[in-house]
């Protein structure tokens, strides 16, 4: 048994530190189930979420604090909260784990720290392998749109350049690099199909400081397959009227 208050919105447990959760946490009534139970290393793991990222995780990351580090180097944060979230309510959240790994590969620090925003603004799914997939727009052909010659983007093709050779300012929209979207950016570009690709986010160079770009530059993608053009998708407000 360890120390501990439980107030109105929220419950103090004093165990190696000062764990505080409050009534708003999708685990609060889980640790008062188990401090009623005295399941107190049960209730203290749930109020201590790092731990369960460390034990749960790959055994290269560790959270120390409030820094995530992947073999002793600290890295961004930024997906840690939504697969702690994505955990408390039942999810699985290795894709998300294996996504995070991946990007550690990633040589590039301005895209390990802006990748995951970039990925959560525009609605970039993530693969059970923690890879991320992205639209692009080729001829009829096959080929790419800007020359017409360079890439034939067929299904199961996979297209590089050297990584030196794209360009990683994020300033520019429009520059050297093998180019992939967001389903809301596809209507800006030409071409005949809609082919789905598969990035590494390791390869990843290039990420618009400006979200509302919707689009990346890489150095490495798969193509997966062709798609139909994906119906845009939007938010239905509370004015709209809801066909039936």
């Amino acid at each position: 048994m360890y120390p501990y208050i439980i107030t109105s919105n929220s419950v103090t447990v004093v165990a190696d530190s000062i764990l505080t959760m409050t009534a708003t946490h999708p685990d609060y009534s889980s640790v008062l189930a188990h401090i009623r139970a005295g399941n107190w290393d049960e209730a203290v793991l749930l109020m201590t979420p790092r731990k369960v990222v460390e034990s749960w995780g790959d055994s290269n990351i560790s959270i120390s604090d409030d820094t995530v580090y992947y073999k002793g180097r600290p890295v961004s944060n930024a997906v840690v909260p939504v697969i702690l979230k994505m955990k408390s309510e039942g999810f699985d959240c290795q894709p998300l784990m294996r996504f995070l790994e991946r990007l550690q590969d990633n040589p590039s620090m301005r895209s390990r720290d802006q990748l995951w925003r970039f990925v959560e603004s525009n609605s970039i799914t993530v693969t059970p392998e923690g890879m991320l997939l992205f639209y692009k727009r080729v001829r009829s052909d096959w080929y790419d749109c800007h020359t017409g010659k360079t890439h034939k983007y067929e299904p199961g093709s996979i297209h590089t350049m050297p990584r030196p050779s794209v360009d990683d300012d994020p300033e520019k929209t429009c520059s050297a690099g093998l180019h992939v979207c967001s389903l809301s950016y596809l209507s800006t570009f030409g071409g005949d199909r809609t082919i789905l690709v598969e990035v590494c986010p390791a390869d990843v160079v290039a990420v618009p400081i400006d979200y509302q770009n919707s689009k990346v530059r890489v150095s490495r993608l798969r193509v997966v397959r062709e798609i139909d053009s994906p119906v845009q998708m939007r938010t239905v407000e509370d004015s709209d009227s809801i066909p039936f």
